[in-house]
Parts: structure tokens; sequence; C-alpha cells
């Protein structure tokens, strides 16, 4: 009877180092995983790559520093990513910003409000392809930095506000 209480533990801890063992064996493999997250552009030019190494094919040549970009998942030190044009591919680590930016999307000149309602006083206008600082974002309107005027913005009008 004592042997087979024995066997049951030894066949019970057997198991749960297995299950541990092939969790942690799990995360080594796969890449690291992220939750989608936004990040800039460090430098004025960043290669956009078609793998995690220097040694894959450049697909773009980004020159515009602070451009926003959507982190798909980090791998090593390289990191996937969606750009505006919704492009995809890899920027190593070195050559990103964790300041967030946000791009104008919008065709038509867009205003920032001095206040978050949209009846506010327009304070400036800015136009497509224009970069400012997020600061923070509500539902529907985002408060940014557009070259040291600060105001409100629509979030529907911006890459990287989500």
């Amino acid at each position: 009877m004592n042997n087979v209480i024995k066997d049951k533990k030894v066949n019970y801890l057997i198991w749960l180092f297995f299950l541990l063992f092939s969790i942690s064996f799990s995360f080594s493999i796969f890449p690291q995983m992220t939750s989608i997250e936004w990040l800039s552009l460090k430098y004025d030019k960043t290669y956009l790559r078609s793998g995690p190494s220097k040694q894959n094919k450049v697909l773009w040549t980004y020159k515009k520093k602070g451009l926003p970009i959507k982190v798909i998942r980090k791998k090593g030190d390289w990191y996937e990513v969606e750009m505006p044009e919704k492009i995809t591919g890899w920027i190593s680590s070195t050559q990103i910003s964790f300041k967030r930016r946000v791009l104008v999307i919008s065709d038509e000149l867009i205003k920032i409000r001095k206040k978050e309602e949209s009846s506010s006083k327009v304070i400036a206008k800015v136009g497509k392809n224009v970069i400012g600082e997020l600061i923070s974002c509500q539902k529907k309107m985002c408060k940014v930095d557009y070259y040291k005027v600060e105001g409100f913005v629509e979030k529907k009008f911006l890459w990287g506000a989500d």
C-alpha cells in the first residue's frame, strides 16, 4: 500500500515537472509577444526590414524622425511593426523611441482646439503627415502638442492615438 502511494506521488511529480518544462520551453522557442503598443522612430533614417536581423532585406527606408509605429510583437532586439501605410516589417530596437507621437492622416486641415469640446475655440490648424507629441487621449479627442501649440484634436484624424 505504501509503495502505491509513493508511486502515485512520483507519477504526479513527473507529470508536474513535464508540464512546467513544456510551458517554459514554449516561451523560449516562440517569439516574445507584446500587447499592441505605439512607439516612434528615433532617427531621421530608419530601415524597415523583411525579418528580425540586419541580414534581412530592406523593404523601406523611412526618413521621418518621430513617425509613430504600431508594435505587433517583439523578437529579441527587434520589433515587428505596422507603419501608417499598413506596411509591416521589422525595425531594430536601437532605432525606436518610446516617445508617443501621432501623425495627421486627414487630407483636410484639422483643427486644434483650446478645450476638449468640439465647440471650443480653434487655436491652430495642421495638415496631413504632420507629427505631434501625444499627451493624452479620451474617447473622441486627444491632447497633442504640435510645435509648442498644445490643444485638442479629434482622435479619428490621427494615426498612433489608439
